[in-house]
């Protein structure tokens, strides 16, 4: 009898191992709505995720025309520039440095 059932078990496991494979469907885009739901996800304050570095998102401000920037309009920094402190502030030392001078409230 144990032939029987060790044929029998044999002729499942041949059957079972032919039977037609169920195919995954292949993934589907998502659409516009989906891919905006996706960006507020993953970049909650704005801007869109960077391609090839996780985790990170470049900021909206910097694509947008005209830039945006918290420093539109402002002269670049230069350490050489003599400039006075405003009114009601006064010039000091920052700390570590030798050559920067800070304007803080007086």
């Amino acid at each position: 009898m144990t032939h029987r059932w060790r044929n029998a078990a044999l002729l499942a496991l041949f059957l079972l191992g032919t039977a037609p494979v169920a195919w995954a469907e292949p993934p589907r885009r998502p659409n516009a709505a989906q891919l905006e739901a996706i960006r507020r996800w993953l970049c909650p304050n704005g801007g869109a995720p960077v391609k090839g570095v996780p985790g990170r998102c470049d900021r909206a401000m910097d694509r947008a025309p005209g830039g945006g920037a918290w420093d539109a309009g402002l002269a670049p920094a230069r350490r050489d520039a003599g400039m006075a402190c405003p009114d009601g502030t006064r010039p000091v030392l920052a700390r570590g440095h030798r050559d920067i001078i800070r304007c803080l409230p007086s």
